[in-house]
This record gives C-alpha cells, structure tokens and sequence, in this order.
C-alpha cells in the first residue's frame, strides 16, 4: 500500500473503530504505511478500541484490572483507585489490555447467559439494550472488583496460620468492616443491580450442582458456591460450560478461611441496606433490577395454560440446553417409571448416555417417540416446567430403549411388570433376563 493513496485520517478512524485487539494487532500488521499511522496516535487508538472491546464500563473494567494488579488487597476503598482513574492515568499498558481482555470475555459471555434467562428466552446471546447492558457491566466489574481486594487473597494476606482466636476474630471484624466501606461508597440502586447478578451466579452454580428445571427454587448457598464467589465471580462462566470441578480446590478443614467466605458478599451488602432502611431484598413481584422489559414476560404454557408459570419459566428449542448440566444427570434420572432408576442391569449405562446426550438433544430425541396421549404436542411448544417434567417422564423410558436399539443391542422379552417391577433392582440375573424399559401388562400400571 503506498502513502500517496492513503489519507492518514481515514486510517486513524478505521483503527479507532476497530472492534477488539486482534482484528488491531491485524491490522496494523497488514501494511508498514498503517502501522507508521498507528505509531502517531498509540494512545487514543489504544484507548478507542479498549472502550470498543468494553464499551460503557471501561471505568469500571479498568478499575478492577489496574487493582488486581497492583494487589491492592485489604485496602479502604478510599486507597483503592477510582473509576475515574481513566481519566487521570489514560495511557493504557500491555498489562491492562491483556487483562481487560481476559475479564471483559468472560463478563461478555455472564451477559449473555443473563439475558438468555433473565430477559429474552429465545437468543443465547445478549439482547440487553445499551443501558441495560451497561448496568449489568458495571455491577459485575464491581463485584470483581470487591472480590479481588476482599475476597480469597486478601485473605491469605491477612491471616498468618499460626493466629490465634483472638487475631482471627479481629481480622474478621476488620474485613467486615471494609467490606462494609466498600459497599457504603455505592448507590442503592448500583447495590441492588450486584445483589441481582450475586444470586444469577448462584443460580449457575446451583445447575452445576444438580439443580435442574424441576426445583422451584434453584439458588445455591452451598460453600462451593460461596467459595467460586469468594475467588472471582467472572470465572462463573467456566463453570456453567465446565461444571463444579472449576471452582478452584479448598480445604474443608481450614476453618478460618471457612469464616472469611461465609457471607461474603451478602453480609456487607445487606448491612449497607439495612442501614439506608431498605428492604433487603426486594419482593419478587416487584420490578427486578437491571432488565427494563422482559421479552414474552407474560407468555402461558400452551399445554396447562397455567398462570403460575409465565415467560422466562418456560421451556423450549433455544432454551433446552440450559434444563440441567449434563455433568449431574442423576436428578434427570429420578424421572424414570417405576423402579427403572435402581435397575441393576442399565442404571449404569443409562446415567452415561444421559452425560453423553446434551439437554437439548435428550428433549427433542423424546419427542420422536411420543405416544398417542401427547400427539398434539409440538417441539415448538413453549412448555411450563411441570408439563415438560410429565412430558419427559412418560417418554424417557421409551427414548432410552430406542438408543439402545440404535446401538446394536438385542432386547430381551419384555418382563410382565415391566418398569414396576421391583425384582430389577436386586437381581442382576432378572434384570438382566428380561426387558423393564416397557409398559406393565400386570400389577397397577401407574
């Protein structure tokens, strides 16, 4: 490419709108004239494609990157650096573009994981309008921020092993109270949108756990949970993709770091609240925070009709990947007829191709096999959780013996009691004899 044909200020404003550093680093290396207009205007540009690369919650984002490294751990929020530290220190370093890479990917994909369930059912990735993307952005840069100063490092740096009640209990008055500062530098509605994404990433974590579609309530407070939380709440993301094995190791045994996590975020949070008397949180019939409009929020199952399961509780084909985590099938297992659970000879098996079928695979697969009772269902249907858990109990048994069909097995007679039969769950040699995946044709089919 030759200078004469490049106008240097049409180059800087292609750079400048660049959406991320990769398509930058590309770019630039594409031709030595673009990279002579680069190195005259380093800093803007760098800065243009970092707020590109963020968007609104660039202060927040770099906030929580420029403090995480430099360990400013334990400090009063007061020491901490501000979210106008852009301003005063706007020279971006190779050190806060790695980072802010690296954080702001995993909170662009909780951002779509958060509007997928808490706004629009239909599309995995966000539709969150700016503003309401901007709240949730800012509210999970400081919730990741929180953690890094008071979370698990701050810990380590905070306790020597060898300390005594007296100097534990003191540390956690201490870390309370900072905290508690922390949280008291927000506004009520900027603590309101954490508390919100605080329990959106327990409820992640509470799929990993084994929570599935059918608890009403799937909130974790487990010390798993607390812990994931305690160490970094962006990294919630590897466990919805990965699972529990995520979560970084603990010691069960190490109680005085037991203490420092217990509460973690809550405890603070909601002593800021109480003071400012207002609710803790707020009832679930009021508006939640961050979402402005939630896309079909009145939408009824089409089978039930019910009123008590509308909009974001319903199921169907852009939402059934997220019914349960493949990795704890043992909760989609207890859906089984009968006695099937505990058969001696397949419960193994069963539970194996259940990990190896994703959700939404298992869920359409069941609807190849409908019986005449649910011919007018559709896989199209949007389907509260207790017309999809009948529906998905009245077919699994049916879709497993298919799958076994598709791989070659030969199927025995069928027993005459067949799910019912409770003969299959203490004899191998009957369980393994006869067929139990079928209907009874003795005893009570029920």
């Amino acid at each position: 490419m030759h200078s004469s044909f490049v106008n240097a200020d049409l180059v800087e404003c292609i750079l400048r709108s660049l959406p991320d550093f990769q398509c930058l680093v590309s770019t630039i290396l594409t031709s030595k004239t673009i990279y002579n207009v680069f190195q005259q205007h380093p800093r803007s540009v760098v800065r243009s494609v970092a707020y590109n690369l963020v968007g609104p919650a660039l202060p927040q984002a770099l906030r929580f990157v420029r403090c995480q490294n430099a360990k400013l751990y334990s400090k009063p929020v007061a020491e901490l650096l501000g979210e106008d530290d852009i301003q005063e220190n706007p020279v971006l370093s190779s050190e806060d573009i790695r980072s802010l890479v690296a954080i702001s990917t995993s909170v662009q994909e909780l951002e779509s994981l958060f509007s997928w369930r808490m706004k629009d059912r239909r599309f995995k990735t966000s539709q969150l309008s700016l503003v309401e993307s901007t709240r949730f952005q800012k509210a999970m840069y400081r919730l990741s921020l929180f953690s890094a100063v008071y979370g698990h490092n701050a810990y380590e740096s905070a306790i020597d092993p060898d300390s005594d009640q007296d100097e534990i209990d003191s540390a956690l008055q201490e870390a309370f109270s900072l905290r508690k500062g922390f949280f008291e530098s927000l506004s009520t509605p900027e603590l309101r949108d954490m508390q919100r994404i605080e329990t959106f990433l327990r409820r992640i974590i509470a799929r990993a756990e084994g929570f599935d579609f059918t608890v009403t309530v799937s909130v974790s407070y487990s010390p798993e949970s607390t812990f994931a939380l305690y160490c970094a709440p962006h990294s919630v993301i590897d466990v919805y993709k990965g699972g529990l094995d995520c979560i970084p190791e603990w010691d069960l045994d190490t109680a005085e770091e037991n203490f420092f996590f217990d509460d973690f975020i809550v405890g603070p949070l909601t002593s800021v609240l109480g003071d400012r008397k207002e609710p803790l949180h707020l009832p679930v019939n009021q508006k939640q925070p961050i979402i402005d409009e939630i896309i079909g929020e009145h939408d009824q199952c089409l089978q039930c009709q019910s009123d008590t399961a509308q909009g974001l509780d319903l199921w169907g084909p852009s939402n059934w990947s997220y019914l349960w985590d493949k990795q704890s099938p043992h909760s989609i297992a207890q859906l089984l007829k009968g006695h099937l659970s505990a058969n001696l000879a397949d419960n193994v098996h069963f539970l194996t191709v259940l990990r190896e079928t994703p959700a939404e695979e298992l869920v359409e697969g069941l609807f190849d096999y409908k019986t005449p009772a649910y011919l007018t269902w559709k896989k199209a249907d949007w389907l509260c959780s207790q017309c999809l858990e009948k529906f998905m109990r009245d077919h699994l048994h049916i879709w497993y013996l298919g799958q076994k069909v598709k791989r070659g097995d030969l199927i025995p007679d069928n027993c005459w009691y067949g799910y019912n039969c409770r003969t299959q769950t203490h004899r191998l040699a009957h369980a393994q004899k006869l067929n139990h995946w079928c209907e009874p044709t003795k005893g009570d089919a029920s």
